[in-house]
């Protein structure tokens, strides 16, 4: 499984990556990795299926720590195959996302992850 870091571009957002999915042709953002509070390393693979969450984050001493124990953690539960389907499949049927400018005309949330109003 190829899996790589994109870095977030925001002005809040400092050593934070989205870790990125590459399956075939497709490309998936399946978790987060970044300091949090200015403090701590942490990583987390998103919750778009129930999961338990002592296995789906963690803290890490750096970057390349947390993305060892985030491969470790996605590698365990991609093992399943019904595990990995069931995750693509509620990815790709994710709500469409509207900019700031739209918050107005549509009510919705802040998704932190990926910095835009969900609907």
């Amino acid at each position: 499984m190829n899996l790589y870091l994109r870095k977030v571009v925001h002005p809040q957002a400092h050593d934070n990556y989205r870790v990125v999915l590459k399956r075939d042709a497709d490309e998936f953002e399946i978790g987060s990795i970044g300091i949090q509070h200015d403090a701590a390393w942490r990583w987390g693979i998103d919750t778009v299926i129930p999961l338990r969450a002592h296995e789906t984050q963690g803290k890490g001493n750096n970057r390349r720590d947390c993305m060892r124990q985030f491969k470790t953690a996605w590698e365990r539960f991609a093992g399943d195959e019904a595990n990995l389907v069931e995750f693509l499949k509620a990815k790709r049927k994710r709500r469409p996302l509207v900019t700031f400018r739209h918050m107005h005309e549509r009510p919705g949330f802040w998704c932190r992850h990926t910095m835009a109003w969900e609907i």
